[in-house]
């Protein structure tokens, strides 16, 4: 394996233990207004933009103003939720960004939520002082899977692809990696990985802290 030059993160679910929080939020949302809405349709985005995820609620609900209002709302509760206070940080992030740093390898964050809203919450953890860069879904034509983000992210180091490792917790961006031919480790989060993440990850990892183990092996 060619020596690692450039780390690209993922953020809700393998960063920051945000993807709970997301659907909690999307749940009350729903229930406040008398929307139908449940774990399985919202497990479908984990991963994709905030575009996607509202485009698929305009399709899928037949009662379009209740839908436009649960879009509404949803943003101001989410974005409530993720600002008041300090998000938990995934276990051995920090440890992993300390050790990354003190490799000189590069690290940019690429994530399907909005730039502006990912800037505040790597902001509000002290972590920005780590990323060189963060490209965010609003930065990309097309979400994840499809491969557009990292192929951008990656355009913003000194690496090939064989020289990045992308670390995902969900499946859409495992597929997204994967079809950007960058390697790709899967931490699960709210999704396990079934038998294409397992296909198509280079690794499958328990939390943060293997991932040293992992470049360094």
């Amino acid at each position: 394996m060619p020596k690692i030059k450039a780390v690209l993160f993922d953020m809700d679910g393998l960063m920051f233990d945000t993807e709970s929080m997301y659907y909690r939020a999307n749940q009350a949302t729903a229930d406040s207004i008398g929307m139908p809405f449940d774990y399985p349709f919202y497990e479908r985005y984990i991963g994709a933009s905030d575009k996607d995820f509202f485009a698929a609620i305009r399709s899928e609900q037949t009662d379009k103003h209740l839908a436009n209002r649960f879009i509404e709302q949803s943003k101001i509760d989410i974005e409530k939720a993720l600002l008041e206070k300090a998000l938990p940080k995934k276990l051995g992030l920090e440890k992993l960004l300390e050790y990354l740093k003190s490799q000189n390898i590069e690290m940019i964050v690429a994530s399907s939520t909005e730039r502006n809203m990912v800037e505040k919450l790597v902001n509000n953890a002290g972590l920005s002082k780590y990323f060189t860069e963060i490209v965010g879904g609003d930065g990309v034509k097309d979400s994840k899977p499809d491969p557009a983000i990292f192929l951008k992210a990656l355009s913003k180091t000194t690496a090939t692809p064989s020289e990045a490792l992308v670390l995902e917790d969900s499946l859409n961006g495992v597929r997204a990696a994967h079809a950007a031919g960058i390697p790709v480790i899967m931490i699960p989060d709210l999704i396990s990985p079934n038998e294409e993440a397992k296909e198509k990850a280079t690794d499958i990892l328990p939390d943060l802290t293997k991932v040293i183990e992992y470049i360094e092996n």
